[in-house]
């Protein structure tokens, strides 16, 4: 009988090194510290389920091939990993694109049917789109990416709030730019301590 724990420790590690990526690039990479993927590469702990599946997902196999004794990682394996990639990059600026659509369609309607041009709509489509391309790409980029498009989420939701009520009711909240402070703030605590965050 196979040592599943072993095997998978092998396989993970050939993986790894067949993508050319170091221990802590990995761990950025899935929210995990580098101290995790040494104890799996170890054979100390096993992923869980899910975090098994993540493995998988990332690097274009499936479980089979993980718990597979005579797997081989190779170039294929990179080539699956770098095609998994484009398609999730791929995939999240067609989502984007179809939120500036949804927006457009919104703005022509309101200039048709309504005789106003609700031009904000465009204003909120930004962070819109980049919620939804940050969460499909979410493996793909390492945190300092995901934080910068975090931050960015941040100030265009108080931007477009401020302009919101700016346009629509003539009120001048300026002062909502000082809550992006505090957000920003513990945005980024939260994004460090998913970058740290180990597996038990």
């Amino acid at each position: 009988m196979k040592d599943i724990k072993a095997v998978v420790a092998k396989n993970l590690t050939s993986l790894r090194k067949a993508n050319g990526l170091t221990q802590a690039e990995l761990a950025e990479k899935l929210n995990y510290s580098d101290k995790a993927v040494s104890r799996w590469e170890h054979g100390e702990t096993m992923p869980d389920i899910n975090v098994l599946y993540e493995l998988c997902e990332f690097y274009g196999i499936t479980m089979n091939d993980l718990v597979d004794e005579e797997y081989k990682a190779d170039e294929a394996a990179k080539g699956r990993q770098n095609n998994a990639n484009s398609y999730r990059i791929w995939l999240g600026i067609v989502t984007a694109s179809a939120v500036w659509l949804f927006f457009t369609v919104l703005f022509i309607y309101t200039r048709m049917m309504l005789d106003t041009a609700y031009w904000l709509s465009f204003v909120w489509a930004v962070p819109a789109s980049i919620v939804l391309f940050s969460y499909i790409c979410k493996r793909v980029f390492g945190w300092i990416t995901r934080f910068v498009l975090g931050s960015v989420v941040i100030w265009t939701v108080i931007s477009a709030s401020y302009l919101h009520m700016l346009v629509s009711f003539g009120v001048n909240l300026w002062m909502i730019f000082l809550v992006g402070v505090p957000l920003q703030a513990m945005f980024f605590m939260w994004q460090k301590m998913k970058n740290y965050k180990q597996y038990l």
